[in-house]
């Protein structure tokens, strides 16, 4: 299973190229997967007063509850990054889009939306693309850059490096 995280700061367009990026690798025929981080404190809404969050907080190491083809997991202690990849590889996922998480070592698109975000290219690894929202001049920069018009572009990129890779 291949994973590519789109990573940044709040407001820095992430859903939206996540969004693009699964429309387009799903079109080129691969299995996609989304994993979120919840990164805005707290618990994701809909969970806090929920049986099986009652059935966590009773004991349960994990919980989870299911319906219509919706499925929520609780886990006490949370659970590793290793631990959800684990779930989406034992689906037959062949590409995981991960939303956050930056400091995990997979593979990365940053997001950049403000100069100050700029910052957070010297604390991040494995960066594969820039995408900016913003006039940036790194000097030195070995990243290739895109603008969000040009976020289509990199979704292409990605998928025919996806395609290689799967050869």
């Amino acid at each position: 299973m291949e994973i590519i995280q789109i990573t940044g700061y709040k407001n820095s367009g992430k859903t939206t190229f996540a969004e693009r990026l699964i429309h387009l690798l799903t079109k080129c025929g691969f299995r996609v997967g989304s994993l979120k981080h919840h990164g805005h404190g707290g618990t994701p809404i809909g969970i806090e007063n929920t049986d099986s969050e009652k059935h966590r907080r009773a004991g349960a190491f994990l919980a989870g509850v299911e319906g219509e083809g919706v499925f929520q997991l609780a886990a006490n202690p949370p659970l590793r990054f290793s631990e959800m990849t684990a779930i989406y590889r034992m689906r037959g996922t062949e590409i995981l889009v991960v939303e956050g998480f930056k400091y995990e070592p997979h593979p990365k698109i940053v997001m950049l939306g403000k100069p100050e975000d700029v910052k957070l290219l010297d604390t991040l690894t494995n960066i594969q693309a820039v995408v900016t929202a913003i006039e940036i001049d790194i000097k030195g920069n070995p990243y290739p850059v895109y603008t969000h018009s040009e976020a289509e572009e990199l979704c292409e990129w990605l998928c025919e490096k996806f395609a290689r890779a799967d050869t």
